[in-house]
């Protein structure tokens, strides 16, 4: 892709891949009102577009190929140009979207048996080479909901007594999915969560333990010193001091955040995002759930803290899957179309603990929210100037978690 431009935001071309109807629109903004001067072409075989005005060539590529190969019509006068032009193919089905089958980042079955986790930022060995004999997903997490509702409401067993509810739950227990039954870490298996892989504490080096995000380093996760509201324990780099994840006191295993960290693939697959996460989290509550919008909260690591001037950021999910390209950026990307806002951290709880509320509550660490808030800040740049906000929220696009 060439672009010709004295400045880098003389011209903004925004496009993105409408799947439901198979167009791409097409949205410019211009430096001044178009005029006679003024030309927009599709070029390259039906994959680029140009635009000419003012002295000023820009040209992107565009998220799918259309079928219109030539010069587009231009009104006139007007700074904000805009376009719907039809696909030129039909998509293949194993491309089509579904918030069931989302590629979701750094899966079990990507991931090399044997392969060591390292600290991002600093190399730092969290788990030596040759310690994980094997990785598994973990299961959603409404998982010992639904399988305890399946076996006390089988469709062949109408009787609904529950004459004796202490025995059978206990029979769901023994099970391994009685919905008092915790997934425990276990020696030499990593498992796979959305954003975190889960070790038990032995087959971890190089962390510190402690139940702030900062300052009062524990070395060992049982230390004394530790109160009963005491729910996790902060998980930071020895070597920089990074927080990488946390250990969960009740399931006695250390979580560490895929963004955090570097391991071996089964494919060239990049590392994901701290926005990627967010993304398939968003994604996967949404399919759970059916409920678009969120609050996302700071983590809190003991019962009752204090979120002490934190902000929390309230989502909305316009498009879980938008397919982009602009003039601002390189390449085509994958995202979420997010309407966003950045609330006190009381009005979020009230939120999220309403009984009429229609939000998801989610817990993310604080650097995560002011990474989102940065990412969603810096692409609202990139949308035409009628597209940025909605009301009295901004609109923004998270990055989004793709095998491409």
């Amino acid at each position: 892709m060439t672009a010709v431009s004295s400045s880098p935001s003389g011209i903004l071309i925004y496009a993105e891949f409408l799947s439901n109807i198979r167009q791409v629109s097409i949205a410019v903004n211009l430096t001044s009102p178009s005029n006679a001067d003024t030309a927009a072409e599709v070029t390259q075989g039906g994959t680029a577009f140009r635009v000419q005005h003012g002295g000023l060539t820009r040209e992107v590529l565009l998220p799918e190929r259309v079928a219109v190969a030539s010069t587009v019509p231009v009104a006139p006068s007007t700074e904000s140009l805009s376009w719907r032009l039809p696909i030129s193919s039909r998509l293949p089905s194993e491309s089509l979207f579904s918030l069931e089958n989302q590629a979701l980042p750094w899966t079990a079955t990507d991931l090399r048996p044997g392969s060591s986790v390292a600290c991002r930022a600093c190399g730092n060995i969290f788990v030596q080479n040759g310690k994980i004999s094997q990785w598994k997903d973990l299961p959603s997490e409404n998982w010992a909901e639904m399988m305890e509702f399946w076996h006390c409401h089988k469709p062949h067993d109408h009787d609904h007594g529950h004459t004796n509810g202490d025995a059978e739950e206990a029979d769901l227990t023994k099970r391994g999915y009685g919905a008092s039954n915790a997934i425990s870490a276990q020696e030499t298996v990593g498992f796979v969560d959305i954003t975190s892989f889960m070790f038990t504490e032995s087959d971890c080096d190089g962390i510190l333990f402690s139940s702030t995000t900062s300052g009062g380093q524990q070395h060992d996760a049982s230390a004394p010193g530790i109160g009963d509201s005491t729910k996790f324990l902060n998980v930071s780099c020895k070597k920089c001091n990074a927080q990488v994840g946390f250990y969960s006191i009740v399931a006695s295993s250390v979580s560490l955040f895929k963004w955090q960290v570097a391991t071996e693939t089964a494919s060239t697959q990049a590392m994901p995002s701290t926005e990627q996460c967010l993304a398939a989290t968003l994604t996967a509550t949404i399919s759970r759930s059916g409920c678009s919008k969120s609050v996302i909260l700071p983590q809190k690591l003991e019962a009752g803290s204090e979120a002490g001037g934190q902000r929390a950021l309230h989502l909305w999910a316009l498009n879980p899957n938008v397919t982009y390209t602009t003039s601002q950026m390189e390449g085509k990307r994958e995202a979420m179309k997010i309407l966003y806002q950045c609330i006190d951290i009381d009005k979020a709880e009230k939120m999220a603990e309403s009984m009429t509320s229609d939000v998801q509550d989610i817990s993310f660490p604080e650097a995560v929210i002011a990474t989102a808030l940065e990412a969603l800040e810096s692409s609202n740049s990139c949308l035409p100037m009628k597209e940025r906000t909605f009301r009295e929220w901004k609109v923004g696009l998270l990055s989004r978690w793709s095998v491409k």
